[in-house]
């Protein structure tokens, strides 16, 4: 019996289920609402590893063997749920657990940090936390760190970034026009680690731009507006990911590859790109539903708890509570993000560092949210300005944080996307080596 138990705790998907059950006890929720988000929380985490495991994975492996050819170089495409589910394919449940516990640590120790400190900020993106002390995990695993030890340094730098990171976007956000709905009940700030990309385009905004020329005032061409639908501009921009790589590769060396994973031996090429492409996007959504499923669930109970602990609290929000308010500074961001990507990615192997391919769940999100602080201090040059800046340095950020968590044993062909990552284990991982 207690091996059973035992079993079941090393279970991602089951001890997260198990603190929902505990926070709906805790907020004296009903028996049918309880049994809805338990079961959401599961279904949830089962989602996310089925999306990138049957349709992300194979994909992008895939695109890695194209552009590989095409290029004779290794494309690496950033993803922080793919990489959370390769870690635990690669390392084992016991990881799984660890960070699951992370999570759930780092909460706690968020809420207990904005109760006794000045900064009163609470992070709702459940889901970045989640992936955060994934990587510091990971880097301090690196280091010799037992799994458990490496999960409770994840879990407490997270907690302080926390709220460290909102505090200094706050003031960026009191500046963001036509938010009120999100100011209904006092402050709010941005609670996703994206976060240093977004002051970096505030400053940018502030020394360079003009807040007065508001992007909002502008007209964006109706004949491409379909790129900001996210769904669709993932598949279409993944399609002319591998459109190019084939092209570069040869499409009859493409054919090889489609005709072997072929169920009857032949598969017309383009047929088979658009399949792919298709597989990615679609594996994108269902993964990003699964995230949410869970987080759905699990946050509540957090922000619940919070507010009977925290007297002023300040919620850090998903940077995508911000993006129907600012549509122009989004799809501007958006693109200017990704141009700004592909230059990064054609520069890094010149400083010895993989080839990162542009996320585009990265470039719509981090883009177009640089693209609305950077919008908000400097205006139209303020938001190109931000966002450029944001793809750049993400882009080559990813490049740098990948051999360190490659070398604790990831070899996916995948890293962690959007500055804080970066950052955070770069720092992490320069320090633990001063005492290795």
């Amino acid at each position: 019996m207690l091996e059973t138990i035992i079993e079941l705790l090393k279970d991602a998907s089951i001890l997260v289920s198990l603190f929902t059950l505990i926070g709906c006890v805790i907020l004296r929720k009903n028996i049918n609402d309880t049994i809805v988000s338990v079961s959401k929380t599961f279904l949830g985490f089962i989602l996310l590893f089925a999306a990138a495991k049957l349709m992300i994975s194979p994909s992008l492996k895939q695109f890695s063997h194209i552009f590989m050819m095409a290029f004779h170089v290794e494309g690496i495409v950033p993803n922080n749920e793919v990489i959370i589910v390769e870690a635990i394919v690669q390392l084992g449940q016991e990881f799984g657990s660890a960070i699951a516990f992370g999570l759930i640590g780092a909460m706690a120790l968020n809420v207990l940090f904005a109760r006794i400190t000045p900064l009163k900020y609470v992070v709702l993106s459940g889901h970045h936390v989640f992936f955060m002390v994934s990587c510091l995990t990971l880097i301090s695993m690196l280091h010799g760190y037992s799994i458990t030890v490496s999960a409770m340094i994840g879990a407490v730098i997270t907690a302080i970034w926390c709220v460290i990171s909102p505090s200094l976007l706050v003031g960026y956000c009191r500046r963001i026009k036509g938010v009120e709905p999100l100011r209904a009940s006092g402050d709010f700030s941005i609670g996703q680690f994206g976060s240093t990309s977004y002051m970096l385009a505030g400053f940018l905004g502030d020394k360079f731009g003009n807040a007065d020329n508001d992007i909002e005032e502008a007209k964006i061409p109706t004949a491409i507006g379909f790129l900001a639908d996210k769904n669709t501009s993932t598949f279409v921009v993944m399609l002319a990911f591998f459109l190019v790589s084939s092209a570069f590769a040869g499409f009859d060396n493409v054919q090889e590859i489609a005709n072997q994973q072929a169920k009857h031996g032949h598969e017309n090429v383009f047929l088979f790109l658009l399949k792919e492409s298709g597989m990615f996007a679609v594996g994108v959504f269902a993964l990003t539903k699964g995230v949410h499923m869970f987080v759905e669930e699990l946050i509540p109970a957090f922000k619940g708890i919070s507010q009977k602990l925290i007297k002023n609290s300040i919620p850090a929000i998903e940077i995508y509570s911000l993006f129907p308010y600012s549509k122009n500074a989004v799809f501007v961001g958006f693109i200017c993000c990704t141009v700004a990507g592909f230059i990064a990615m054609m520069l890094l192997p010149f400083f010895g560092l993989p080839v990162i391919v542009p996320s585009l769940l990265f470039t719509f999100a981090s883009g177009g949210g640089a693209g609305i602080i950077g919008n908000a201090t400097g205006g139209t040059r303020g938001c190109i300005l931000g966002s450029l800046a944001c793809g750049f340095i993400s882009i080559i950020g990813s490049g740098i944080v990948f051999q360190p968590i490659h070398d604790a044993g990831v070899t996916a062909p995948t890293t962690y996307s959007t500055t804080d990552f970066s950052i955070l284990g770069e720092s992490l991982h320069l320090v633990l080596s001063l005492f290795s």
